[in-house]
């Protein structure tokens, strides 16, 4: 059975599939897709448009980590300002495990798209939990393009003042070739609209060897 989704702008529209019936056995890591890529590459706009168009459930590790926090924050940047870079990453693990203890066993047969932060490949405790509970998607896209992204919303506390720009491209080469080990499928964005990405996405799962 397939459901018919109109791109705004775009083609026609496009085909996918939905999700298996609850009751139906197979592999539960075969329904979870996490999406990984560095910071302001459209993971979570990818990874909504994608779980709508599928019938999957959605999941932010930013907002697991907000929760996981338990209210005492309203952004993950603050966090990192306030708290510092190892009680986010401490609370980032704990929302990692509670993904995996909680949120996956609910699912009842269905899927789920995560998508990490932009730092959460380098947050061991976390992927401890992730790294093998599903598919793995780097959601690449090029370095200059997002660095814009970055500082348009702001200098983030992870790039210094004198040198964002270098900091951002030492960043960027690292977390590259680890979001590249970590990945089953590579998928590259660019500037198109949401939309579109997002189609073009479903396409490079539809022709992989993942069972949507």
């Amino acid at each position: 059975i397939l459901v018919f989704r109109q791109i705004p702008g775009g083609p026609l529209g496009f085909w996918a599939p939905l999700p298996v019936p609850a009751d139906t056995a197979y592999d539960m890591s075969m329904a979870i897709i996490l999406l990984g890529g560095l910071k302001h590459c459209g993971k979570s706009t990818l990874g909504r448009i994608l779980a709508e168009d599928l019938g999957y459930k959605f999941f932010d590790m930013d907002d697991l980590t907000l929760e996981a926090a338990g209210g005492a924050w309203k952004s993950v940047r603050d966090i990192y300002r306030t708290a510092g870079k190892a009680e986010f990453q401490r609370l980032e693990a704990d929302a990692a495990r509670n993904f995996v203890d909680w949120n996956i066993p609910h699912l009842n047969g269905g899927g789920a798209i995560l998508s990490l932060g932009g730092g959460t490949i380098e947050n061991e405790g976390a992927m401890a939990w992730l790294g093998d509970k599903g598919h793995n998607i780097y959601i690449r896209a090029p370095k200059d393009m997002l660095f814009q992204r970055v500082m348009d919303k702001g200098r983030p506390p992870f790039l210094s003042e004198e040198t964002p720009e270098e900091d951002w491209s030492a960043l960027y080469d690292k977390r590259h070739l680890m979001y590249t080990d970590f990945a089953s499928v590579i998928h590259d964005v660019d500037e198109a609209e949401a939309e579109i990405n997002a189609q073009r996405l479903l396409v490079t799962l539809q022709k992989s060897e993942i069972r949507l």
